[in-house]
C-alpha cells in the first residue's frame, strides 16, 4: 500500500472513532481541553509513524534490488539517419533510417545519406565517405562529399577536415574533401567562417565567405576564394526523390516474392500488412496452405511501413491487436517478423501469443532488457528460451528483422535479430507437440491469473509477419533478412 493511502487509512480511523464522542471540529475549536490533548496525541503518533515509514520507504532497500539510477539508460547519439539510397558501408558500424548515431568513426563506401543532429543540422553525406561524429554540433568529414543546411537553432555547427574547419553562421554550404585533404566549400546561402584546422580558431586564420561565394583549401592548407563552377551536391529534397524512386520498384520487387512464398507449402502465416480490399479490419493470411488464419484487427491503426507505398499496423495502446485462429500440430517451428520498436517498456511485450498457456502453446515476445524469447508450457512445466540482451535504444524508431527456430530434432531453439545468431539454448524436455488455437498478434488475449504481467501489448509497427512449419536453417534466416531490408 501507497505511504499516502496509509496515511489516509488511519486519518479516517482515528476521525471515526473520534466522531463517535464529539466531531474534530469541536476538538479543534478548543470545546474541551481533554478532547484537545488527545487530538494532539493522535496527530503526534502519525507524525511519527509517518515519518518512520517514509524513511523505510526511502532508505531500506531489500538485499539484491539495485538502485534505479544504476540501470537508466541514456541516448548517447549526436544525430539520427532520417533518409538513405543505396548505401555501402565498411565495417561494423552499418546506419540505417531511423539509426541513432553515436561518437565514433564510420566509413560510407558509396550511396547517399541524410543525418539530422540533434541540435537541429541536416546533413547530406554522399560516399565514398570518412566520417568522424564528436557532438550534436561536430562533425569531421577526412574524406567525402557533403550539403548541409544550417537552421538559426544551430548556428554554430562545424564541420573539420584534415586543413580547414568551417563554422557555420546560419547557412547552407557544401563541402567536398579529397583523400589528399584539399577541399572545397561553396556557400549557397547565408555566411561561413574557415580557420586553418589546428589553430584552435586562430582569428589570424580566420576568413568569411558569403552568399555564392566559394573557397578553395590547397593540400598544405592555404585558404583562398575561388572561382570554380561548385560541384553537384545533392539536396534533401532529391535524395528524398531518389529514394522514393528507388522504393517504388522496392516494393513491387517484395510483392513479388511474397507471392512466390505464399506457395511454399511450409509458410502457414504469411501476413503481407496491406490491407485488404474488402475490409480495413482484416488482415488477410496470404499463405494457400491455411485459409483459416486470417486476423481480425482490434485497436491498431493502418500507417506507413518499411518503404512508401508499403502498409503497417500500428500498435500503441493495452487494447490493440489481431486476434487469429491457428490450427493444427507441429513439431517445429520458424517464427519470423519485420518489426519498429518503439519502446521496450513492459517486462514482457508480445510478438505471437497463445490465449492461454496450456501445454504445448508457445509465447514468442521481447524482454524490456533487450532478449528475444521463447515461452513454452512443456508437460513438465514451463520453459523459457532467452537470447542475449541485444536490443537497445539504438533500435527504437528502426525496422528489425526477428526470428526464432524452435527445432526439435537437433532439440534446440535459435534466435535471430537482423540476420545474425544472438542466442542458442538446448532443448531438454521429451517431445511434444507444438499448437496455438486461439492466438493474437501484439498482445496477450487471455492471461493467467497468476501471471504479474498481464499486459503485454507490443509498442511500435509490424508490416510483415510469417510462421513455417518447419526449422529454418542459418542460411534462409539471413535469406529472409537481406529480402526485406530497405
Amino acid at each position: 500500500m501507497h505511504l499516502s493511502a496509509m496515511l489516509s487509512d488511519g486519518v479516517q480511523a482515528n476521525e471515526s472513532n473520534a466522531t463517535r464522542t464529539k466531531s474534530v471540529s469541536d476538538v479543534a475549536s478548543g470545546d474541551s481541553a481533554a478532547d484537545t490533548r488527545r487530538f494532539r496525541t493522535i496527530a503526534a503518533i502519525l507524525m511519527v509513524t509517518s515519518a518512520a515509514m517514509l524513511f523505510v520507504l526511502l532508505w531500506i532497500r531489500p538485499q539484491g534490488v539495485e538502485d534505479d539510477s544504476v540501470a537508466e539508460v541514456f541516448d548517447e547519439g549526436v544525430a539520427i539517419v532520417t533518409q538513405s539510397y543505396d548505401t555501402k558501408w565498411n565495417g561494423e558500424t552499418q546506419l540505417q533510417v531511423g539509426s541513432s548515431v553515436s561518437q565514433g568513426k564510420v566509413e560510407l563506401l558509396s550511396g547517399l545519406i541524410q543525418l539530422e543532429f540533434y541540435r537541429g543540422a541536416v546533413v547530406v553525406v554522399e560516399g565514398p565517405a570518412e566520417l568522424e561524429f564528436v557532438n550534436a554540433d561536430r562533425l569531421i568529414c577526412r574524406r567525402g562529399r557533403l550539403r548541409a543546411h544550417v537552421p538559426p537553432q544551430a548556428e554554430g555547427f562545424a564541420v573539420v577536415s584534415p586543413n580547414v574547419e568551417l563554422v557555420d553562421l546560419g547557412t547552407e554550404f557544401g563541402m567536398d574533401v579529397s583523400g589528399d585533404g584539399s577541399a572545397s566549400v561553396h556557400v549557397f546561402d547565408g555566411k561561413v567562417e574557415l580557420y586553418e584546422s589546428g589553430t584552435d580558431r586562430s582569428a589570424k586564420t580566420r576568413q568569411e565567405f558569403n552568399e555564392s561565394e566559394s573557397a578553395s583549401v590547397s593540400a598544405a592548407g592555404k585558404i583562398a576564394p575561388s572561382s570554380t563552377k561548385p560541384v553537384e551536391f545533392v539536396s534533401s529534397s532529391q535524395l528524398l526523390q531518389l529514394a522514393s524512386t528507388r522504393n517504388t520498384a522496392r516494393l513491387e520487387q517484395w510483392r513479388m516474392e511474397q507471392q512466390s512464398l505464399a506457395a511454399n507449402p511450409q509458410a502457414e502465416l504469411l501476413y503481407t500488412f496491406e490491407k485488404d480490399a474488402s475490409s480495413s479490419r482484416l488482415l488477410r493470411n496470404r499463405s494457400i496452405n491455411n485459409d483459416q488464419s486470417n486476423g481480425a484487427i482490434v485497436g491498431c491503426r493502418w500507417t506507413e511501413g518499411r518503404w512508401s507505398g508499403k502498409d503497417a499496423l500500428e500498435f500503441k495502446h493495452p487494447g490493440d491487436r489481431v486476434r487469429l485462429q491457428i490450427p493444427g500440430e507441429f513439431d517445429s517451428l520458424t517464427w519470423s517478423a519485420w518489426v519498429r520498436i518503439d519502446g521496450l517498456d513492459r517486462p514482457f511485450i508480445a510478438l505471437l501469443l497463445t490465449n492461454g498457456y496450456d501445454v504445448g502453446e508457445p509465447h514468442w515476445q521481447l524482454r524490456d532488457d533487450g532478449r528475444l524469447l521463447l515461452g513454452i508450457q512443456t508437460p513438465s512445466g514451463h520453459v523459457a528460451y532467452d537470447s542475449e540482451p541485444v536490443l537497445n535504444i539504438k533500435h527504437l524508431g528502426r525496422w528489425t528483422h526477428l526470428a526464432t527456430v524452435y527445432n526439435s530434432k537437433s532439440a534446440q531453439v535459435t534466435h535471430y535479430i537482423n540476420g545474425e545468431n544472438v542466442g542458442e539454448s538446448p532443448i531438454t524436455t521429451d517431445k511434444f507437440k507444438l499448437r496455438f488455437g486461439e492466438t493474437e498478434i501484439g498482445n496477450w488475449g487471455t492471461p493467467m491469473e497468476y501471471s504479474p504481467q498481464k499486459i503485454r501489448n507490443f509498442n511500435g509497427q509490424i508490416d510483415e509477419l510469417t510462421l513455417f512449419s518447419k526449422a529454418l536453417i542459418a542460411e534462409e534466416i539471413q535469406s529472409l533478412y537481406t529480402a526485406g531490408l530497405r
